[in-house]
Order: C-alpha cells, then structure tokens, then sequence
C-alpha cells in the first residue's frame, strides 16, 4: 500500500497565533496550607493554591529563623537577630536586605514591587510587602507581617 504524502488542509485561511497570558485563575501552584491545621472536611492536611499559597510561604519564609527547618538550615530571615538593636534607619535597612535576599533565594516566584519596615505604636516592627508573581498578569499584592 503506498503512503501519501500529501496534508489535506480543510478550513478557510491560517489559523490565528494566539498566545495566552499567565494569570492565576488556574491552579498552577499547588502545595500544603500553611499553618497546619484542623479541617473538618479534608483533615490535617488540606491544599492551597495561587496566592493564598505564596501569600502563605512569605510569612513562612519572614517569620522562620535560619536553622529551624529541619534539612534546610538556611532557610528564613534571621530577624530574631535584631531584637534588641537600637531602631533606626541602619537597623531598618538591615532588615530590607535580609529579607530581599531570602526572597530572592527562595520564592522566585515573588517579585518585590515595594518594601517598608517601620516600628508601629506598640514598639513592634512591622513588614509590608508590595509583591507581585512574576510571568502572571495582574497579580499584585501586598501582605504585612509583625515581627
């Protein structure tokens, strides 16, 4: 039996090239919510995706201490550090940086539009977050985490 080798196009005109943006909409990012706790339909250890997810690991990776996830001894912040440091601009920046480097190195995902560490009323230090994730459209947020 002879093989063609003819396509046979049915249709009018080329297809068009449509490119799709990334957005969140879909679940792309799959993982485990953060803090573990009780659920009454899917037990300890239900799912979270998309920015709960990320929104979830950020204040993870700020609030954890370098050394005390077991087989990662250098993920977190080390903030626990400048607890009982004098609160100034040096101190301030000191925080920014730790924390853009830990982002950096473990949230690649997370793009940092602003960063602002300031001491609230209380005598607290007080983190916000502008971010957005990177390769998805409209996805900006912001999150603030206490210290």
């Amino acid at each position: 039996m002879p093989i063609s080798t003819s396509v046979t196009r049915f249709g009018t005109g080329q297809t068009p090239n449509i490119q799709k943006t990334a957005t969140l909409e879909t679940p792309k990012l799959l993982g485990l919510q953060y803090p573990i706790d009780v659920s009454p339909s899917a037990g300890y250890f239900t799912k979270s995706s998309n920015l709960k997810l990320i929104k979830a690991n950020l204040r993870s990776l700020i609030k954890t201490e370098r050394g005390e996830r077991f087989m990662r001894p250098d993920y977190g912040c080390n903030l626990r550090r400048f607890l009982m440091e004098p609160l100034d601009e040096t101190l301030f920046s000191m925080i920014k940086e730790e924390i853009v480097i830990a982002i950096r190195r473990y949230l690649r995902t997370v793009s940092i539009n602003k960063l602002q560490v300031f001491e609230t009323r209380d005598s607290e230090l007080k983190v916000n977050l502008f971010c957005s994730v990177r390769d998805a459209v409209s996805t900006a947020f912001n999150i603030g985490v206490r210290i």
